[in-house]
Parts: structure tokens; sequence; C-alpha cells
């Protein structure tokens, strides 16, 4: 009997150390470190969990020894049957059950009664522990990440905005998922089609009628043409145009244009604006027809879902940018002193 009473033991050591492993992994080691600065308990694991590979070595040699005990000593003082269903029932236990549940009360519990242990048996192990563990990771632990092309990534984005913990905002992620499929757009996704760009001749006089009709334009730029149906041969910018504006339009126009094909991707348009600095582009088909034009805040808007820092326009007046943020006090000797005296007795400065 009491030989069945140790076998019994032993294989809830080895159960243990199961429950133990999960719940020091449930987080990755990065995201345990970062709890570990305001909560208690994930300070107290990530004290373990900090000793790496030598940890998960430990443990392992744990779960190894105690069950291979356990299992010895079952066979010894209890009927075959019965040591063959509770060897059964461990291994489903240790192999399949346990590591696909979720970490329970119990399992934080017993992990934090044990972490001080653990932590000592490492600090005097380690050196014995880290060696042999780490050779054996290079050699024949998985480095993958599991992400193998472009949809792996989205399709983590998309769990990542379901995680209740997570950190990351909706706009952020939705960011990155419009930068991976940012090269799959074409200019004609996102042109000003020609029925909408307003267009004026380059011999037009410039008065209060003709200001208005191309104020209330859709786009904010004006296609110049040099006669009617003709070759577009410059552009005003609506917001360069104001009432008290007058001459000709040909005294107002940007005299260079720029074309992209309509089937360009936006990795190419965003190329041809770099190269050129020029803002906005006409857009042709395969038979040099000017369909409609394309602006890099289009393309921005595509990239980013948002123009950044759209409500601000102010950026000539000097006074208007610096009110934008608040004056900062200059810096006072006393955190120097403080830092100095932190140094010179080994503690850290909490910012």
């Amino acid at each position: 009997m009491t030989t069945f009473i140790f076998a019994v033991l032993f294989l809830a050591i080895a159960v243990g150390s199961v429950v133990v492993r999960k719940t020091y992994y449930f987080l990755p080691a990065k995201e345990l470190k970062r709890q570990a600065a305001h909560d208690p308990v994930a300070a107290r694991f990530y004290g373990a969990v900090a000793y790496g590979s030598s940890l998960r070595a430990l443990l392992w040699g744990v779960t190894l020894v105690s069950s291979t005990v356990g299992v010895l000593l079952l066979a010894k003082g209890a009927p075959f049957w019965l040591s063959l269903l509770l060897v059964v029932v461990l291994l489903w236990s240790v192999f399949s059950w346990l590591p696909a549940t979720r970490v329970t009360g119990v399992g934080a519990r017993l992990t934090a009664i044990v972490t001080p242990g653990l932590v000592w048996v490492l600090e005097r192990l380690y050196p014995l522990l880290s060696r042999g563990a780490e050779k054996i990771e290079k050699r024949y632990a998985s480095r993958s990440t599991g992400i193998y092309e472009r949809s792996d990534i989205l399709e983590l984005i998309e769990q990542q905005a379901e995680q209740d913990d997570s950190r990351l905002s909706i706009e952020e992620l939705a960011i990155i998922q419009r930068a991976l499929t940012f090269g799959d757009y074409e200019v004609h996704d996102i042109i000003t089609p020609r029925a909408q760009v307003k267009t004026v001749l380059a011999n037009d006089t410039v008065g209060p009628i003709l200001i208005d009709e191309i104020h209330q334009s859709v786009s904010p730029f004006v296609l110049v043409l040099d006669k009617p149906k003709g070759d577009v041969v410059g552009c005003v910018i609506v917001q360069q145009l104001g009432i008290h504006s007058e001459g000709l339009v040909s005294d107002h126009m940007h005299n260079q244009v720029y074309y992209v094909h309509e089937s360009d991707t936006l990795r190419e348009a965003l190329h041809a604006f770099f190269v050129t600095n020029c803002p906005m582009f006409v857009v042709v088909n395969s038979h040099e027809e000017y369909v409609g034009i394309v602006t890099m805040e289009a393309v921005v808007r595509q990239l980013l879902g948002h123009l950044p820092g759209e409500e601000f326009e102010q950026y000539a007046d000097r006074a208007a940018v610096a009110a934008r943020y608040p004056r900062v006090k200059p810096a006072t000797k006393k955190p120097a002193k403080k830092a100095e005296k932190a140094a010179e007795d080994g503690s850290e400065v909490v910012k």
C-alpha cells in the first residue's frame, strides 16, 4: 500500500510540473516582463522565467524523473490493469489535455507556491543547466515563427484585434493591415474620375465667377487645357487661388505636368511622387487618353486610412506652429544629483 501511495505521489508531481510549466509560459516572456513592473504575481513568475532554457530543462527533468519513478513504483504496488489505466491517464493528461487547457487559479496558486523553491534551485544549478539546455535547443528546438506568407500575418492581425488584453489600438492594427495590402491596389482604385475634375483654359480670365466655380470643385486641383478638349498644359492648386486673385489662369498655373498609368500600383505612384515631388498626377490609359487624376493625399489615405494632422494647416505661421505644444521648463540640476546619488549607492532611479 505504501508503494502505491508513493507511486501516486510521484505521478502527481509529474502532472503538477506540467501545470507549472504551462502557467509560466502561458504569456510570452516579454509580456510577462512588462506585467512584472506593476503586478507582484507576474514579478514572482518572471523571477523564474528569466532563467529561460534552464527553467524549461529543470521542469522537464522533474516531469521525466517523477513520472518514471511513479510508473515503476506503480508496477510493483498495484495490479497490472490498474497500473495500465493510470499510465494511460497520465500520458493523456501530460501530453494532450493539460497543454490544451487554459491557466486556472489552482495552477497559478501552485506555481506561486513552488516558484521560490525553483528559483533557489536555478540559482545554484544555472551554470550546469544552461550549458546543456542551450545546446539541445540550438540543435533540436524549432525557430519558426509559424508565419510563412503575408496571409498568415493578416490572419494574426485579425486575431489580435479580437484579443481582449491587446494594447494595440484598432487604428494601429488597421495601419499595419493597410501597409501589407498597399501594393495590391492600383491607381484606378483611388482615381478621381475625369468627370469630377474641373478644367479651365489657360487664357481664361480669373475673376469672382471663375474663382467661385473652382472652389466648388470636388478636387483640390484644377487642370488647365490649352484649348477646349485639348491637352493638359498645367494645373492650378485651388487653395492658392484667393478672392483677390486676378489676371489669366496661365499666370497662376503650374506648367509642369506629370503622368501615371491607371494600372500602376500605388507603390509605383508613391515612387513617382518622390522622384518628381509633385502632389498630383494626370492619369492616362494605354491609349494615352486622360481618364482622371490621382493625388498623393489619396495615396496616403489609402495607406494610413486618414491624413495625419489634417486638422492643422497653418504651417506658414511660426507662432501657430509653436503654440501647438506647451512650453517645457528647463531641466533643473536636482534630477542629476539624484541620479549621481543613486549611482553611488547602487540603487535605480524610478522615472
